[in-house]
């Protein structure tokens, strides 16, 4: 990665993708998207006193020096910016894990990563689900329908004290009011390593995320089921897929008065999106890829094999982003 040069002068600096190359060479090639992002962008630099007057304001910020073009997406745009015609936008949506202890079968991250089974060298004796369950336990991913998942909150995080803060008034009026709330996720995965994401099922009744009103108890029912593939590459990364996950109402609330932060059972501090819980499956006949791509490690004085990979989620509506590491682990 590299940096231009920038004194305020530089309108665009573009290059081609090699597929983009190549539909030039065939005399194919047409723009007919295009993505823009703000990666460089440091908005604190945005300087209202600036003793000049406003023309000024933003000086620094335009003169800060401007990533070189890339032609893989990642690499250029890991922020990228989104389309709305509201101009009173004063918040937008993030997206946190959400690894609270309350939770019901919410997976938690072992080291920094969160953990994928890989059943395939089980034995009758010894099984990988044994191990992570040892002294040290480790949570994991199964893969099924009734097993344990990632959990994803989209919403505003300013802080119980702050404005807005987690009322269901605000969620109203800073969130649903200007369509941020996220109804489906792209979640992208590598297909070398990862055959499913399971995410919600589509029925409502069967997906809840709330607490009640007095906050002590918290509803959070989902129902797991395989995801539906998106013909996109959400991620721009090759050997990848994407597919979509449907996001359910973040219902958890303070109370009227925003005194009452919810934090037991909310990671989100501000008015809250929508949530997404996620799991995966596990690529069925692995072999080699774990000596090409992982390595051996030793959990619970039992040697296992593993595959680091990553997981990308965003909100297709607020663009809200997050990257799950992951864990594949099998017996050794």
């Amino acid at each position: 990665m590299a940096f231009i040069d920038n004194s305020g002068d530089i309108v665009l600096d573009a290059v081609l993708t090699d597929l983009g190359r190549r539909r030039m060479a065939e005399g194919n090639f047409r723009i007919t998207k295009f993505a823009l992002g703000d990666d460089e962008i440091d908005y604190s630099l945005f300087d209202k006193n600036h003793p000049s007057g406003s023309a000024y304001y933003d000086l620094q910020i335009m003169q800060t020096p401007v990533f070189e073009a890339m032609t893989q997406i990642p690499a250029g745009i890991n922020y990228g910016l989104i389309a709305s015609t509201a101009t009173d936008l004063l918040y937008m949506p993030v997206m946190k894990i959400n690894e609270l202890s309350t939770l019901s079968r919410n997976v938690t991250s072992y080291n920094g990563l969160f953990h994928i089974i890989d059943t395939s060298n089980n034995t009758s004796t010894s099984r990988i689900e044994d191990v992570l369950n040892g002294s040290t336990k480790i949570p994991f991913m199964n893969g099924r329908p009734t097993g344990n998942y990632v959990v994803c909150e989209t919403g505003i995080d300013t802080g119980a004290s702050a404005t807005p803060n987690g009322t269901d008034a605000d969620r109203e009026a800073y969130l649903v009011a200007t369509n941020l709330v996220d109804r489906n996720f792209f979640v992208s995965y590598d297909t070398r390593f990862i055959s499913t994401i399971l995410g919600p099922s589509r029925s409502l009744e069967g997906n809840q995320f709330n607490n009640t009103s007095d906050n002590s108890t918290l509803t959070d029912n989902f129902t797991l089921v395989n995801t539906v593939a998106d013909s996109s590459n959400a991620a721009g990364i090759e050997n990848y897929a994407t597919s979509l996950a449907v996001g359910v109402k973040n219902g958890v609330v303070n109370a009227v008065d925003g005194t009452d932060s919810a934090s037991s059972y909310s990671v989100v501090k501000g008015p809250r999106g929508a949530v997404t819980v996620l799991s995966a499956r596990c690529k069925p006949g692995l072999s080699s890829e774990y000596t090409d791509f992982g390595g051996t490690t030793t959990y619970n004085g039992t040697s296992v094999q593993f595959i680091d990979t990553t997981l990308y989620v965003r909100g297709t509506v607020s663009s809200a982003t997050m990257q799950i590491p992951c864990r594949l682990v099998r017996l050794a």
